[in-house]
């Protein structure tokens, strides 16, 4: 009996301990994640932002960040303000790898919310591959697609222009809305799914044009 009765006091110990220690865990955890989803910040991008955006652009914006800020998948624009330079250059280099040289997938998700978050060029060749990706003999998920897509909308860089374009009409409406903020967002203009005036806008800015296959209707995948 009595050997019992120590063996449950030390359990009760034991419990006590994991209490004591545990919020110290949990400070080091939050320490080395990105800072959670601010409801008001999220607002006041998607007012000022996406402001040349149609409203329902607009409320799109929001709406993701509503729906997937409580899970990570959506970030704030200043999610990694407590990192310091070196700290975040690092994990730009770790996700420029993962985004460029990993397979298309859901696994690719968390890393594209926090390049979402984390505005460098070395971030725009992989976001613009995983965007980029397309099967035409069947369907397929389409979340990684258009969180590229939207991470590019904060990137603000002229080499994913013409893919974006190409991607305003795309069937599914994740990324069409997402594609269309992206372009309001760069340009302060707001041309929706007209693909040819976007194309016509683009060569006003002095670049060369579009390549044709972006500017062709979106086609859906024949199994």
């Amino acid at each position: 009996m009595q050997r019992a009765l120590s063996c449950r006091g030390r359990g009760w110990w034991c419990a006590v301990a994991l209490l004591l220690v545990w919020p110290a865990v949990s400070r080091a955890d939050d320490a080395s994640a990105p800072a959670p989803l601010d409801v008001q910040a999220a607002q006041r991008e998607a007012e000022t932002a996406y402001a040349a955006a149609h409203p329902e652009v607009q409320e799109y914006v929001l709406h993701t960040a509503r729906s997937f800020g409580r899970s990570g998948l959506w970030l704030n624009e200043q999610a990694f303000v407590d990192w310091d330079e070196d700290r975040q250059s690092e994990r730009v280099d770790d996700l420029a790898r993962l985004l460029e040289e990993g397979e298309y997938g859901r696994h690719l998700c968390r890393g594209l919310a926090e390049a979402s978050a984390l505005v460098d060029d070395r971030l725009v060749p992989g976001l613009m591959k995983v965007a980029a990706f397309h099967r035409e003999d069947r369907d397929y998920d389409c979340r990684p697609k258009w969180m590229a897509v939207a991470a590019l909308a904060r990137q603000g860089s002229a080499e994913a222009v013409p893919l974006l374009v190409g991607l305003t009409d795309h069937g599914n409406q994740n990324t069409r809305m997402w594609a269309q903020a992206a372009l309001s967002r760069y340009s302060g203009e707001d041309f929706a799914a007209d693909k040819p005036a976007w194309a016509s806008w683009w060569v006003e800015q002095g670049h060369e044009p579009i390549d044709p296959r972006y500017l062709r209707p979106y086609v859906p995948p024949t199994p």
